[in-house]
């Protein structure tokens, strides 16, 4: 199944954030073809907008096991996340991780 997960950061975690940025992406780049895009949730649609939380498009047996890889998450851990989680199945219909 397909998932998409959008994570809050909690309000003024931008230092934590920047400090558990390499520790958060290794982490997800450990998961392998689990993750079919990620990235971070902006404050605005200016080049410079500061980022404000993660999202992501996963693959996974259950929501039971994306809330594991979540409570992993360095910045799970660290308090980057509020941990308030949005996990959504989705049906992936167009794109190029798609099962036909």
């Amino acid at each position: 199944m397909f998932f998409i997960i959008l994570a809050a950061d909690r309000p003024g975690a931008l230092p934590l954030r920047l400090e558990h940025r390499q520790r958060h992406l290794d982490y997800w780049l450990a998961q392998g073809a689990a993750v079919k895009v990620a990235g971070a949730m902006l404050d605005g649609d200016s080049p410079d907008a500061s980022p404000k939380g993660s999202s992501f498009l996963l693959e996974a047996q259950d929501e039971p096991a994306v809330r594991a890889l979540l409570a992993a998450d360095p910045f799970t851990i660290e308090g980057v996340f509020t941990g308030d989680f949005i996990v959504q199945p989705v049906r992936p219909a167009i794109g190029e991780w798609r099962r036909d």
